[in-house]
């Protein structure tokens, strides 16, 4: 399925076609129109049946997926962003990864990363890729997850009994409502199966991605870290989620300082920054990601400092 909104038609074009093509044929194609132009409809195929059009008013890419999980009629779902595209065997290898018949899971891959004029760009392709072999290869994928999100949203294929037992995709966590399915889907125990062999989706960056909102990453994912703790996590994974939000909380306080709003950064660090330092001292993470985690909280920490006496002289000079 695909939540559609103003797209470049010829992006879109490129998503449907990559669908459309894989060598393991799809029983449908779901597209939701979020409250959009129709400027889209003029390049799809006009005689494949497998295409599902729906229009419905504008509430968000996590209420569009919600509306078209609810049309799809196939046990798997499988999830594209509109500007994003898989390679021609990506269904077929995720879903021979799934050795029991209908068996209820998730199933994840790799990705690469391409320019907005449709350049590898290998570098970045490199460093996602590696960051996702090291954590699906982790025996603590839970662990692994609550640290950081690893799995691009082209990427999953989920049964449709996930989303029954766990919910829909949460709004209030947008643009992170993706890590926080993820989160409830690997806390409620379902298997989560992880490719490895090659990338199987692209992801576009160009200046409209979500990723470049930096002060709204940030945001939602706070938000995320909160709702997974109110739901209760077993210890470890606590410590992970309080200590990284301690951190991101102090972050966000720091793009303050960035935007120049020095009054908002001074009382964000003085309400948050105690927190941080309190868990960069107790050091009683003990899971794999710990040491990289000092290692930022320290930087953010003396960052911080540096900054506060200053941001008190940076007001008249703006």
């Amino acid at each position: 399925m695909i939540a559609v909104y103003n797209p470049d038609t010829e992006l879109f074009r490129q998503a449907v076609t990559s669908v459309l093509n894989q060598t393991l044929p799809v029983l449908e194609l779901v597209l939701v129109n979020d409250g959009g132009s129709e400027e889209f409809r003029n390049v799809l195929p006009p005689d494949d049946g497998r295409i599902r059009l729906f229009t419905k008013p504008n509430e968000g890419v996590a209420a569009t997926r919600n509306f078209a999980i609810g049309q799809c009629r196939g046990d798997y779902i499988a999830f594209l962003d509109q500007d994003d595209f898989w390679y021609p065997d990506k269904l077929a290898r995720q879903i021979a990864m799934i050795a029991v018949k209908d068996e209820p899971c998730m199933v994840v891959s790799p990705i690469d990363v391409i320019g907005s004029e449709g350049e590898i760009r290998a570098k970045k392709s490199s460093k996602v890729r590696d960051k996702y072999l090291s954590r699906i290869s982790d025996i603590g994928l839970l662990t692994a997850l609550a640290d950081e999100n690893f799995i691009h949203s082209s990427s999953p294929v989920v049964h449709r009994e996930l989303f029954r037992v766990v919910g829909g995709f949460d709004d209030q966590t947008r643009p992170h409502d993706d890590w926080d399915m993820y989160l409830r889907i690997a806390l409620a125990g379902f298997p989560v199966y992880g490719y490895t062999e090659k990338a199987l989706s692209v992801w576009r960056m160009h200046e409209s991605n979500e990723s470049r909102k930096r002060m709204a990453m940030m945001q939602s994912k706070c938000a995320v870290e909160r709702k997974a703790l109110q739901a209760g996590v077993p210890d470890e994974i606590e410590r992970i989620l309080k200590s990284n939000l301690a951190l991101d909380k102090v972050v966000i306080a720091n793009l303050w300082y960035n935007e120049k709003d020095f009054t908002k950064f001074r009382s964000s660090l003085r309400l948050d920054l105690p927190e941080l330092i309190r868990w960069y001292l107790k050091g009683d993470r003990e899971d794999r990601f710990s040491r990289d985690y000092r290692l930022r909280a320290r930087d953010v920490i003396l960052k911080s400092l540096r900054r506060f006496p200053f941001s008190f002289f940076a007001w008249f000079h703006r």
